[in-house]
């Protein structure tokens, strides 16, 4: 279907691309470490939570609240999905489709349910 030289290129282009995204990782990474041990260094107080919000790292309520729409979302592919089986006509197309709708409805529905269990745990 597609040329073994245009698939060279693609897979090649792709390799640089992540490459390219690796290092610019590392800089960033690079550059926050010497920030903060500036500031260490300078006697400047750092906190956990400072730590873990220069570090990128998301509170556990965040954290849930993203679970939560994530789960949401998923539940609402599910039951479009199992919309989707009342409009099949063969019976191993139904069954195909409802396995289809089940995954992203299950999942969702852990992910609102520990998103609600962790919002209930101190």
């Amino acid at each position: 279907m597609f040329d073994a030289h245009f698939l060279g290129s693609v897979i090649v282009a792709l390799s640089l691309l992540i490459v390219i995204h690796q290092l610019v990782r590392l800089a960033m990474v690079a550059l926050l470490h010497r920030t903060l041990r500036r500031a260490l260094d300078a006697g400047a107080p750092l906190t956990t939570e400072q730590l873990d919000r220069a570090l990128g790292r998301a509170s556990a309520a965040e954290r849930a609240a993203v679970d939560r729409r994530n789960g949401w979302v998923l539940i609402a592919i599910g039951l479009a999905c199992a919309g989707c089986v009342a409009l099949q006509t063969g019976e191993a197309a139904m069954r195909a489709a409802a396995g289809a709708a089940l995954f992203p409805l299950l999942t969702g529905l852990t992910l609102v349910l520990m998103a609600r269990r962790s919002a209930r745990v101190p």
